[in-house]
């Protein structure tokens, strides 16, 4: 009976242990429907001509939505997109069988928004970057950072920083 016990544990073990996947978030980065790349001219909804020197955002309280409807959270995951390069994180390992969508949000979460970027391990997305993502203490990061130039022969610039806890929302 104790050999019978044993065995049906190492089985369950063995087959929970096989059933687990290791679950990569893949992004490419659009600018319309080309493949996005620095200074590269696009338009508007109002057929005014733009080009987008820096993009970086962060993306957290990230969610995998599997095998039919059932969800499971990533704890205590962030990850810096940057414009430049597609995204290819690894999220973790996880007993999913088919992965259906992902729920995820844009910026920093409290209260890691507003906590001090020095304390974060220096391979973090959360320490300290160049060009900077922190804004300050009460602001805390740039959730999202969208720069380039406009109008004629490009000479107008913009720059556009997402941030604050309110700002904070999921997609």
């Amino acid at each position: 009976m104790k050999n019978i016990l044993f065995i049906t544990g190492f089985l369950f073990a063995a087959l929970t242990g096989y059933s687990q996947k290791a679950i990569t978030l893949k992004i490419n980065h659009k600018l319309g429907s080309a493949d996005f790349a620095f200074n590269q001219t696009a338009q508007n909804d109002q057929s005014q001509q733009f080009q987008v020197t820096r993009v970086d955002y962060y993306i957290s309280k990230i969610t995998l939505i599997h095998d039919g409807g059932t969800t499971t959270d990533v704890p205590n995951h962030y990850v810096l997109a940057k414009g430049n390069a597609d995204v290819v994180d690894l999220l973790g390992t996880f007993n999913v069988t088919n992965i259906e969508g992902i729920r995820f949000y844009i910026g920093v979460d409290t209260p890691a928004n507003n906590a001090d970027p020095a304390l974060q391990q220096s391979l973090s997305p959360l320490y300290f970057q160049n060009p900077s993502m922190h804004w300050g203490w009460s602001a805390g990061y740039r959730f999202v950072a969208l720069e380039g130039k406009a109008g004629t022969g490009f000479n107008t610039i913009f720059e556009l920083h997402g941030l604050w806890n309110d700002n904070y929302f999921g997609q």
